[in-house]
């Protein structure tokens, strides 16, 4: 691969606690071409501390994530796109350049990293956030979907099929490689990134809400009401993985919180989409 063509896109809103540690390890890798950071109107130091980064700093207007995602692809001249959420960490062996390796010989057209958290578990929920991750997604291979909180995806992919701006909370990912997925292949890089979760109830409870509304948009946009039980499937999932695994039987709690936020959130993302 020619060197720089990974065009780094991250889209923020108030992490002046944790972005800078993503961007540094941004920086030390190879095949950069350039950083873009898309703002979700922070009141923090979150632009501050981007800009002894990068000045290429735009704002995504308060129209959430769908529409963060393509303006930082529109923005951006590399082939490749590699999204990389601020509570993560890049490795230092180059691992955007050996994930698009990895990419182009198994001919995706994106690749997500594994992710684990490198610190010790402090409470239940970031035990069960590293058993989560470890038994539904660190696992190299093709997938139906993907994330992107370290992903490279090919440019024109993005400009192809676009993250839609009606996906302004989260789902947005899952509503773009659904479409994608349709035509092109994609799947788990065998590389390992840092993940450094948000792993209070507190936390982990209004970032489940706000999965469900992404889940309300999804829902109607396709008019799939299937995804009115995704709640109650997790809740399932969770149960039968404490079946199955002894060091799952603790996470029970984790997966019956998460059902009961996601559908809080599914009901008032509904709600909110019958006022606008």
């Amino acid at each position: 691969m020619n060197n720089q063509q990974i065009s780094v896109v991250m889209c923020v809103k108030n992490r002046e606690d944790e972005i800078e540690r993503a961007l540094r390890s941004v920086k030390n890798q190879n095949g950069i071409l350039e950083i873009i950071v898309v703002d979700g109107n922070s009141t923090d130091r979150t632009v501050e501390i981007a800009r002894k980064y990068t000045d290429k700093i735009y704002s995504d207007e308060g129209k959430g994530l769908g529409y963060a995602r393509y303006l930082g692809a529109k923005k951006a001249r590399g082939k490749y796109i590699a999204y990389v959420d601020s509570d993560t960490e890049l490795p230092k062996e180059n691992i955007l350049i050996n994930m698009v390796k990895e990419m182009e010989q198994n001919g995706w057209v994106a690749i997500h990293a594994q992710l684990i958290d490198p610190r010790p578990n402090k409470n239940l929920w970031e035990y069960c956030e590293n058993i989560h991750w470890e038994s539904r997604f660190n696992h190299p291979g093709e997938r139906r979907y993907i994330g992107t909180i370290v992903c490279v995806v090919k440019r024109e992919i993005v400009l192809k099929y676009r993250f839609d701006p009606f996906m302004k909370y989260a789902a947005e990912d899952t509503e773009f490689w659904h479409r994608v997925g349709k035509v092109h292949k994609f799947g788990v890089s065998k590389k390992v990134a840092y993940h450094y979760h948000r792993a209070s109830l507190k936390s982990f409870v209004k970032q489940r809400v706000w999965y469900g509304k992404g889940n309300a948009r999804a829902m109607v946009k396709h008019r799939a009401w299937k995804l009115l039980v995704a709640p109650f499937g997790i809740m399932a999932y969770g149960i039968l993985q404490a079946l199955k695994c002894k060091k799952c039987i603790k996470c029970i709690p984790y997966y019956l919180v998460w059902g009961f936020a996601l559908l809080y959130g599914t009901i008032a993302g509904l709600f909110e989409l019958l006022n606008e």
